[in-house]
């Protein structure tokens, strides 16, 4: 039997990552082998038996440190957008590999991140490059983000595309839902789904643009923005401030939702809007089409067939998007009809488990 150290986001609050660590390492625990979460995101000092907290940096590595010494085979995840999720992973990896026990990374994300794959940059390209290089094996979520990898000089054989989306994402009971957004479903119409984070990835002020314009044809629209873990709660509501009466009563703002909750209100919307252009192929896209939800999105080069996508930053074309969504809602939730979502947990578990003796010093060797 195995041991492996999970580093990541970790419920709550949820997101696609979140949700993704906690099914796996269910899953790893189910087959037998024992399995921890060290968790990075928000709540991460929260003292629960569920995960590792993380009280800070030096605890943080000292807490990497002292799992990789009693065994366990580290799993950092991570994606292109931030510094500091760089610095840990790279930290995780290179303390992996000096102790001979190269770390596995799953790398998230799509191929419009603000530093992956970036082929403008040298310097970027170097740092990733060693990254990668440093695991024992890589995986990513989609086929054109592992070729990215390989491109970087990584070799084919330790880099597998995974999706994270799975079959798991869809299990939930539906449950009724609070009072205030039982109100704004039934006095609003159509409503739109938007999962949403206060980062200039997620293109708030384009957003709010596409919104004004689409109430101007359909004044009885409504827009539920959710997703914001606890501490952007406060600088969503800031945003907010001043808007016109017209604009703030079309639109419902609610802090992260229980999964039951937030799969219950999805499948009560007219269509979910997703917006970053980064993430490759998002689950809570994946989880609107599999529940028979149209969706419009960004334009990224890997949105899933059904997906209506409209030109990323572009306001006007956006609009245009909801307006068509609207009006042929029938006949796109025909065009939908049942969809199957594959047990990429148990892919990733079983990846997890076959790289767990890899080594890789050879490859660093080379590729730097």
């Amino acid at each position: 039997m195995k041991k492996i150290l999970l580093i990541g986001n970790y419920p709550p609050p949820l997101c696609g990552w979140a949700i993704q660590t906690k099914l796996v390492a269910a899953e790893l625990q189910r087959r037998g082998h024992t399995c921890k979460v060290l968790k990075i995101n928000e709540n991460r000092k929260v003292k629960d038996p569920a995960y590792v907290d993380v009280q800070g940096g030096f605890d943080y590595l000292f807490k990497v440190a002292a799992y990789a010494m009693r065994g366990y085979r580290l799993n950092v995840h991570l994606n292109g957008q931030s510094r500091k999720g760089y610095l840990l992973a790279l930290a995780a990896l290179l303390g992996a590999y000096l102790g001979f026990r190269p770390a596995l990374a799953t790398f998230h994300g799509g191929l419009s991140q603000t530093y992956f794959p970036r082929p403008d940059s040298p310097r970027l390209r170097r740092a990733f490059r060693l990254l990668f290089a440093l695991a024992g094996g890589v995986a990513c979520d989609n086929e054109q983000v592992r070729q990215a990898i390989v491109g970087y000089g990584i070799n084919p054989g330790k880099v597998a595309a995974i999706e994270t989306f799975s079959s798991q994402y869809l299990d939930f009971q539906t449950v009724n839902l609070r009072p205030e957004i039982e109100t704004f479903l039934q006095s609003h119409s159509p409503v739109f789904f938007c999962y949403l984070s206060f980062r200039p990835e997620y293109k708030l002020d384009m957003l709010r643009s596409a919104m004004a314009a689409f109430h101007q044809v359909r004044p009885r629209a409504g827009f539920v923005w959710l997703g914001f873990p606890d501490r952007e709660m406060p600088e969503a509501g800031k945003f907010l401030d001043g808007w016109p009466a017209s604009e703030r009563e079309a639109l419902l703002l609610l802090p992260n939702l229980p999964h039951d909750e937030f799969l219950s209100l999805m499948s009560r919307c007219d269509a979910c809007i997703r917006t970053p252009a980064c993430d490759g192929v998002a689950a809570s896209v994946l989880e609107s089409l599999c529940l028979g939800i149209p969706v419009v999105a960004s334009e990224n080069g890997a949105r899933p067939l059904g997906a209506v996508t409209y030109k990323a930053d572009d306001p006007s074309d956006l609009t245009a998007k909801l307006r068509f969504v609207t009006e042929h809602s029938a006949s796109l939730r025909a065009g939908l009809g049942e969809r199957s979502a594959a047990d990429n947990v148990g892919r990733m578990a079983d990846w997890l488990t076959s790289r767990f003796d890899s080594r890789n010093r050879a490859e660093v060797a080379h590729a730097t």
